[in-house]
Parts: C-alpha cells; sequence; structure tokens
C-alpha cells in the first residue's frame, strides 16, 4: 500500500534549488556549490545569467558542468528565463529564436539534465504554439522534456496553460507549476487557502513535469516557513504524493526576499515538512 506522504528521504532524493538564489548575490563557482552540497542540496535548476555562461554554448557549459562535477551538484534544468519571445516579431526572429533553444536542448542533454523551460509568454497567437513543436521534435528519442510556466496574469494563468499543452500534447512538453504565481479569479493565491493546492494540483497533474517551490508573503519567492509565509505546504505534498508527481523538488526562492539562512532552510526542508505532516509543531 502506497503511503500518503513521502518520506524525508524521498523528497531529498529530489530535492533541487533554482540558481537564482546565488543570482547578484554569489558568483557560480565551487565555493556557493559546496555550501549546497553542505546543506544536503545535490541538484540545481541552472537559471540564465548571461554574464557568467550561455546556455546555447558547448564549450561554457561544458565548463559549468566541470565546476558542478567538482563538488558533486548535478544540473538537473535550464530556466531559460531570458530565452523569451517577447521581440519575435518576424519568422525569421522565430527561427532564430527556436535554432537558439536547440543548442539549448543540446547542452543541457550532455550535462544530464532533463527539463529546459523558459517564460515563453501568451500562447494565443500560435507563434509560441509553432515554436513549441518544433522544440518538442527536437526533444524526442532525448531524456530532456520542455516546459512552460503558469504566471499571475490573464492569458497564462494555470489553466491557460494547461489548455495549451492539451493542445499540443506531445509527451516531450509540460508544466512547470509555479506555487508563487497562481492566481484565482479573485486574483489571489490559490495555494495560500486550504484546499487551493488541491484544486490546482488536480487541474495541472497529468501535465506536470517540473515545479518552482517558494514561500508566499505578499509576493513570492521568498524560502519556505518564512515568517508570514502563508503556501499551504502539507497539502501541496500530500497532492504532489497522491497524483504520482514524478519530477524534482525544486526550490527557487530569492535572496531579494530573504538572503540569511536560506540555502539552510531549503536543505532542512525534507525533514521539516515530514514532521509537520505527523503532527509535529
Amino acid at each position: 500500500m502506497q503511503s500518503a506522504f513521502y518520506t524525508a528521504a524521498e523528497i531529498r532524493e529530489r530535492l533541487s534549488i533554482s540558481t537564482l538564489v546565488l543570482l547578484r548575490y554569489k558568483p557560480l563557482c565551487e565555493q556557493s556549490l559546496t555550501e549546497l552540497v553542505e546543506n544536503g542540496i545535490g541538484r540545481i535548476e541552472l537559471i540564465e545569467s548571461l554574464e557568467q555562461y550561455d546556455f546555447s554554448d558547448r564549450d561554457s557549459m561544458r565548463y559549468v558542468g566541470q565546476i558542478c562535477s567538482a563538488v558533486g551538484v548535478q544540473i538537473a534544468a535550464y530556466h531559460a528565463h531570458k530565452t523569451n519571445l517577447n521581440h519575435v516579431d518576424t519568422e525569421l526572429r522565430r527561427r532564430e529564436w527556436v535554432e537558439r533553444c536547440k543548442h539549448q536542448i543540446d547542452t543541457l542533454a550532455e550535462l544530464g539534465g532533463t527539463v529546459w523551460g523558459c517564460h515563453a509568454g501568451d500562447t494565443q497567437d500560435g507563434v509560441v504554439k509553432k515554436s513549441y513543436e518544433e522544440l518538442a521534435r527536437h526533444c524526442e528519442g532525448t531524456s530532456v522534456v520542455i516546459t512552460v510556466e503558469n504566471f499571475s496574469r490573464d492569458g497564462v494563468f494555470v489553466e491557460d496553460r494547461v489548455r495549451f499543452l492539451d493542445e499540443l500534447d506531445p509527451p516531450t512538453v509540460g508544466m512547470i507549476l509555479d506555487v508563487g504565481h497562481v492566481r484565482d479569479g479573485g486574483h489571489q493565491n490559490p495555494m495560500t487557502r486550504a484546499g487551493g493546492p488541491t484544486e490546482v494540483v488536480g487541474i495541472c497533474a497529468h501535465r506536470l513535469k517540473n515545479i518552482h517551490l517558494h514561500g508566499f508573503v505578499d509576493t513570492d519567492h521568498y524560502p519556505p516557513f518564512y515568517e508570514g509565509d502563508r503556501i499551504q505546504w502539507v497539502e501541496l505534498f500530500r497532492m504532489l504524493k497522491s497524483v504520482d508527481y514524478e519530477g524534482l523538488i525544486n526550490f527557487e526562492p530569492s535572496t531579494k526576499r530573504a538572503r540569511k539562512g536560506v540555502i539552510e532552510v531549503i536543505g532542512a526542508f525534507p525533514e521539516r515538512i515530514v514532521e509537520m505532516a505527523n503532527g509535529s509543531p
């Protein structure tokens, strides 16, 4: 019989952190990555940082891979948030965008990563659909999936993203559920109220390939359990377990929200959430 909740070991086995936690605070280097490993975090979602490395350049990413390997960190995902479709206004530019993304997917696969995602933008004009169809074909025969993320504005809510993915439908495309970006009809975050995580995960579970986790106070990107954090963590993880979510347990805190002790909090999360689920304070 399947357990109704994760064990700490099950969570830690998939525990990951976005390098947003380092952005504009610490460079990506052996010293900063060693801090992750010392806190039990062995996987990263590498956020785009053009001043440090280029996802689409094989030599650049091989060098980053060597740094990570030296300390025992696995690059699990790319978050290409700057590689977006905001300025793609001609077919030539769209094709150039797709080729750049293909190169990024190739370097990710070489490093052993499995999830590529970007801030795709509104999917209603057909540009994103056509581009993602081409990227999906490029991923066939590899272990990489490409993803689209929800945001807190009309046209890119969770429901919009699921509708887009259901129309697209290839197995190499899925969704990043960002728990801080979710909004309901009243523009409130349902992940902060009882029943909300169950409802939201239920909508997107069949397309869910990755998750961005962070605390939500007045806004998002706080570490979990930060003072005033209202995310319904136990309910969220019960629901992820119940739908057999198989992706990363990936945190995306920003040092702009809270710097001191963020990595330690993420490292201690598996034991903390299991204690909460078992009724400990």
